[in-house]
């Protein structure tokens, strides 16, 4: 089972249905997407040869695989974005999200897309309502226990763990914070950063988070997974969730993150670009799959909230019964 959530997470996926019935919208219902501010200073930088196959394949609804002469439109992409081919090496990357959260700059016409489509918009609401909503528990928990271990599942460099530990600095006796990814940049960099700011409530894992059922045995009081599931197929969520579920004590909590089907109804532009020049499969569930998964998995629902003001994501709460 873990090496079949490893394999789930790397590489290009199956064809999501939810897009690709997005993508056979007819031209008309697709104009929308193509004048918003962020798409016309897109496609104006790009050269025209560019734009027009770029522009055409998004209308027609074609798959990149389906397109004569779209390597032309990946290299241009890969050559003048960092964005994208960081994301075609590894979907994981926590450097677009670096980008996208404001903690790297950002130069060129691709990548300051990222930056103000609606899609980039919700990354960074995501991050911001995440580490919030975590605050606010883990103060609560705290009340109540005296204490925390909390774990950030596909951590990056640990800027949710960070954050907080920043903003709540009185939580700092009664907190231990484990970041949890096996990327050796992304580790680098965390590492880099509370040595930094003197942090010494956060550690970094670099262990699979499939594997840590030994290291953890049902010890953990709270926990997130941000950005993760988003590449998953329904039965690979399940399967993660069952079992991160060991990890936890009863009771001990879980967030986690879902991209939804809005980002493309609301922003499709974006999604087909994603997909089209990096081989990008992320999925686009239905409102209300989240809360199934969680209880197929074995978790109680306790609710969910949604980054403003776009609704991208489902961010849900499980509970270890």
């Amino acid at each position: 089972m873990a090496q079949i959530i490893e394999n789930a997470m790397a590489g290009v996926r199956p064809r999501c249905p939810n897009l690709v019935k997005h993508y056979k919208l007819p031209e008309r219902e697709k104009i929308k997407f193509l004048e918003t501010p962020e798409a016309l200073h897109l496609f104006n930088g790009l050269p025209k040869e560019i734009s027009k196959m770029l522009l055409d394949g998004f209308l027609c609804g074609a798959f990149a695989e389906d397109i004569p002469g779209w390597d032309k439109v990946i290299n241009y992409f890969m050559a003048n974005s960092q964005i994208i081919p960081a994301l075609t090496e590894n979907p994981g990357t926590f450097s677009m999200l670096e980008k996208i959260y404001g903690f790297e700059p950002v130069v060129g016409v691709i990548d300051n897309y990222f930056i103000r489509c609606k899609a980039g918009i919700a990354l960074y609401s995501r991050y911001e309502a995440v580490t919030l909503r975590a605050s606010e528990d883990i103060e609560q928990l705290i009340a109540e226990r005296g204490h925390c271990l909390m774990i950030d599942i596909g951590s990056g460099p640990g800027r949710n763990g960070i954050d907080i530990c920043q903003r709540h600095p009185e939580l700092n006796g009664a907190i231990k914070i484990d970041c949890i990814d096996i990327d050796p940049q992304a580790i680098v960099k965390g590492e880099s950063l509370i040595i930094e700011l003197g942090i010494k409530q956060v550690e970094f894992i670099s262990t699979s988070m499939t594997k840590l059922q030994t290291r953890y045995q049902g010890s953990v009081d709270y926990g997130l997974l941000i950005g993760i599931l988003c590449g998953l197929t329904r039965p690979e969520r399940i399967a993660l969730l069952s079992v991160l579920r060991h990890y936890f004590k009863k009771g001990g909590r879980l967030v986690a993150a879902s991209l939804l089907e809005q980002m493309a109804e609301d922003d499709l532009l974006c999604g087909y670009i994603l997909r089209e020049t990096t081989g990008w499969g992320l999925q686009y569930p239905r409102l209300g799959e989240l809360k199934e998964v969680f209880e197929e998995a074995g978790w109680i629902w306790s609710g969910s909230f949604f980054e403003q003001p776009t609704r991208f994501y489902e961010i849900g709460i499980g509970i270890v019964p």
